[in-house]
């Protein structure tokens, strides 16, 4: 009988010993997750606002926050009469962009957030230029793509130089200059693999006689570019002028290489619920 109870003193010595040792291993794991997540929200530590008091709570930019703000930014926008509704969908990516590079400060302006939606057929109003203080849509345009890019449709892209093909992604907006075009915009592209060759490959934003309303009335398709997101002459001036000097362009098509390797786009920036407003 004494040896039984030995035995089961044992057991239950082996066992608590067991438990202790598991308790403590859960708890290393718990620890270095929780320190792992402290190291990556301070790595973007630099990227928040300077004026924001601490004890703020942080979110990512694919956070469902960041959806709701996304949402909430949408049913905002105000339109001028004629004015095409933007995607949502389109709208949120571009959000998310324009704050990485905004807390990044990679912007020298941000006031000014220009949108190229190249699912649309080429005679609809596929540019939007949206005034971030306002949430007023500004500008709702025209605008061409590459000769090789596709016909109706923009289809295919390209970082190459000789490609004549339009380049997805973020850039930003450079200085003016007049050549052949007249008045033109450099356009600075962010991303690589998908636009970096933008500068070096002459894509600006210019006018073009080859894209105004008188095609579409006339049911004739708008002209298309060596590469570059060309306007309607008529306006050219005034969005020239209006978006240049650091501000934030983005060119969007679903081509799934683009979405799954864009480091913009996929970007887990934190920042604080406030900055959103919601």
């Amino acid at each position: 009988m004494n040896q039984l109870i030995s035995h089961k003193r044992k057991l239950s010595k082996t066992y608590l010993i067991w438990v202790k040792g598991l308790a403590g291993f859960l708890l290393l794991i718990v620890t270095s997750s929780f320190q792992g997540k402290l190291e990556v929200i301070n790595s973007y530590s630099n990227y928040l606002v300077h004026d924001k008091e601490d004890g703020k709570r942080l979110v990512t930019l694919q956070s469902d926050e960041f959806i709701a703000y996304s949402a909430k930014f949408h049913r905002q926008l105000k339109y001028d009469d004629g004015h095409d509704t933007i995607s949502p969908k389109i709208l949120s990516h571009a959000l998310r962009g324009y704050l990485f590079l905004k807390h990044t400060e990679e912007l020298a302006s941000d006031q000014y957030l220009t949108i190229i939606d190249f699912t649309l057929f080429c005679n609809k109003k596929r540019l939007w230029v949206i005034d971030m203080e306002t949430k007023k849509v500004v500008f709702n345009e025209l605008v061409a793509h590459g000769a090789q890019t596709g016909e109706e449709y923009a289809k295919s892209f390209s970082n190459k130089y000789g490609s004549n093909k339009s380049s997805l992604g973020f850039y930003t907006t450079g200085g003016t200059y007049f050549g052949s075009n007249n008045l033109s915009l450099k356009l600075n592209g962010l991303e690589a693999k998908f636009n970096t060759n933008a500068f070096a490959r002459g894509i600006v934003i210019h006018g073009a006689s080859y894209v105004n309303e008188d095609l579409v009335k006339r049911k004739e398709r708008i002209g298309r570019s060596y590469g570059c997101p060309a306007v309607s002459q008529k306006i050219n001036t005034r969005l020239v002028n209006t978006i240049k000097g650091g501000n934030c362009l983005f060119i969007y098509s679903p081509i799934v290489e683009y979405l799954q390797n864009s480091d913009i786009m996929n970007a887990n920036l934190y920042i604080t619920v406030d900055e959103l407003g919601i």
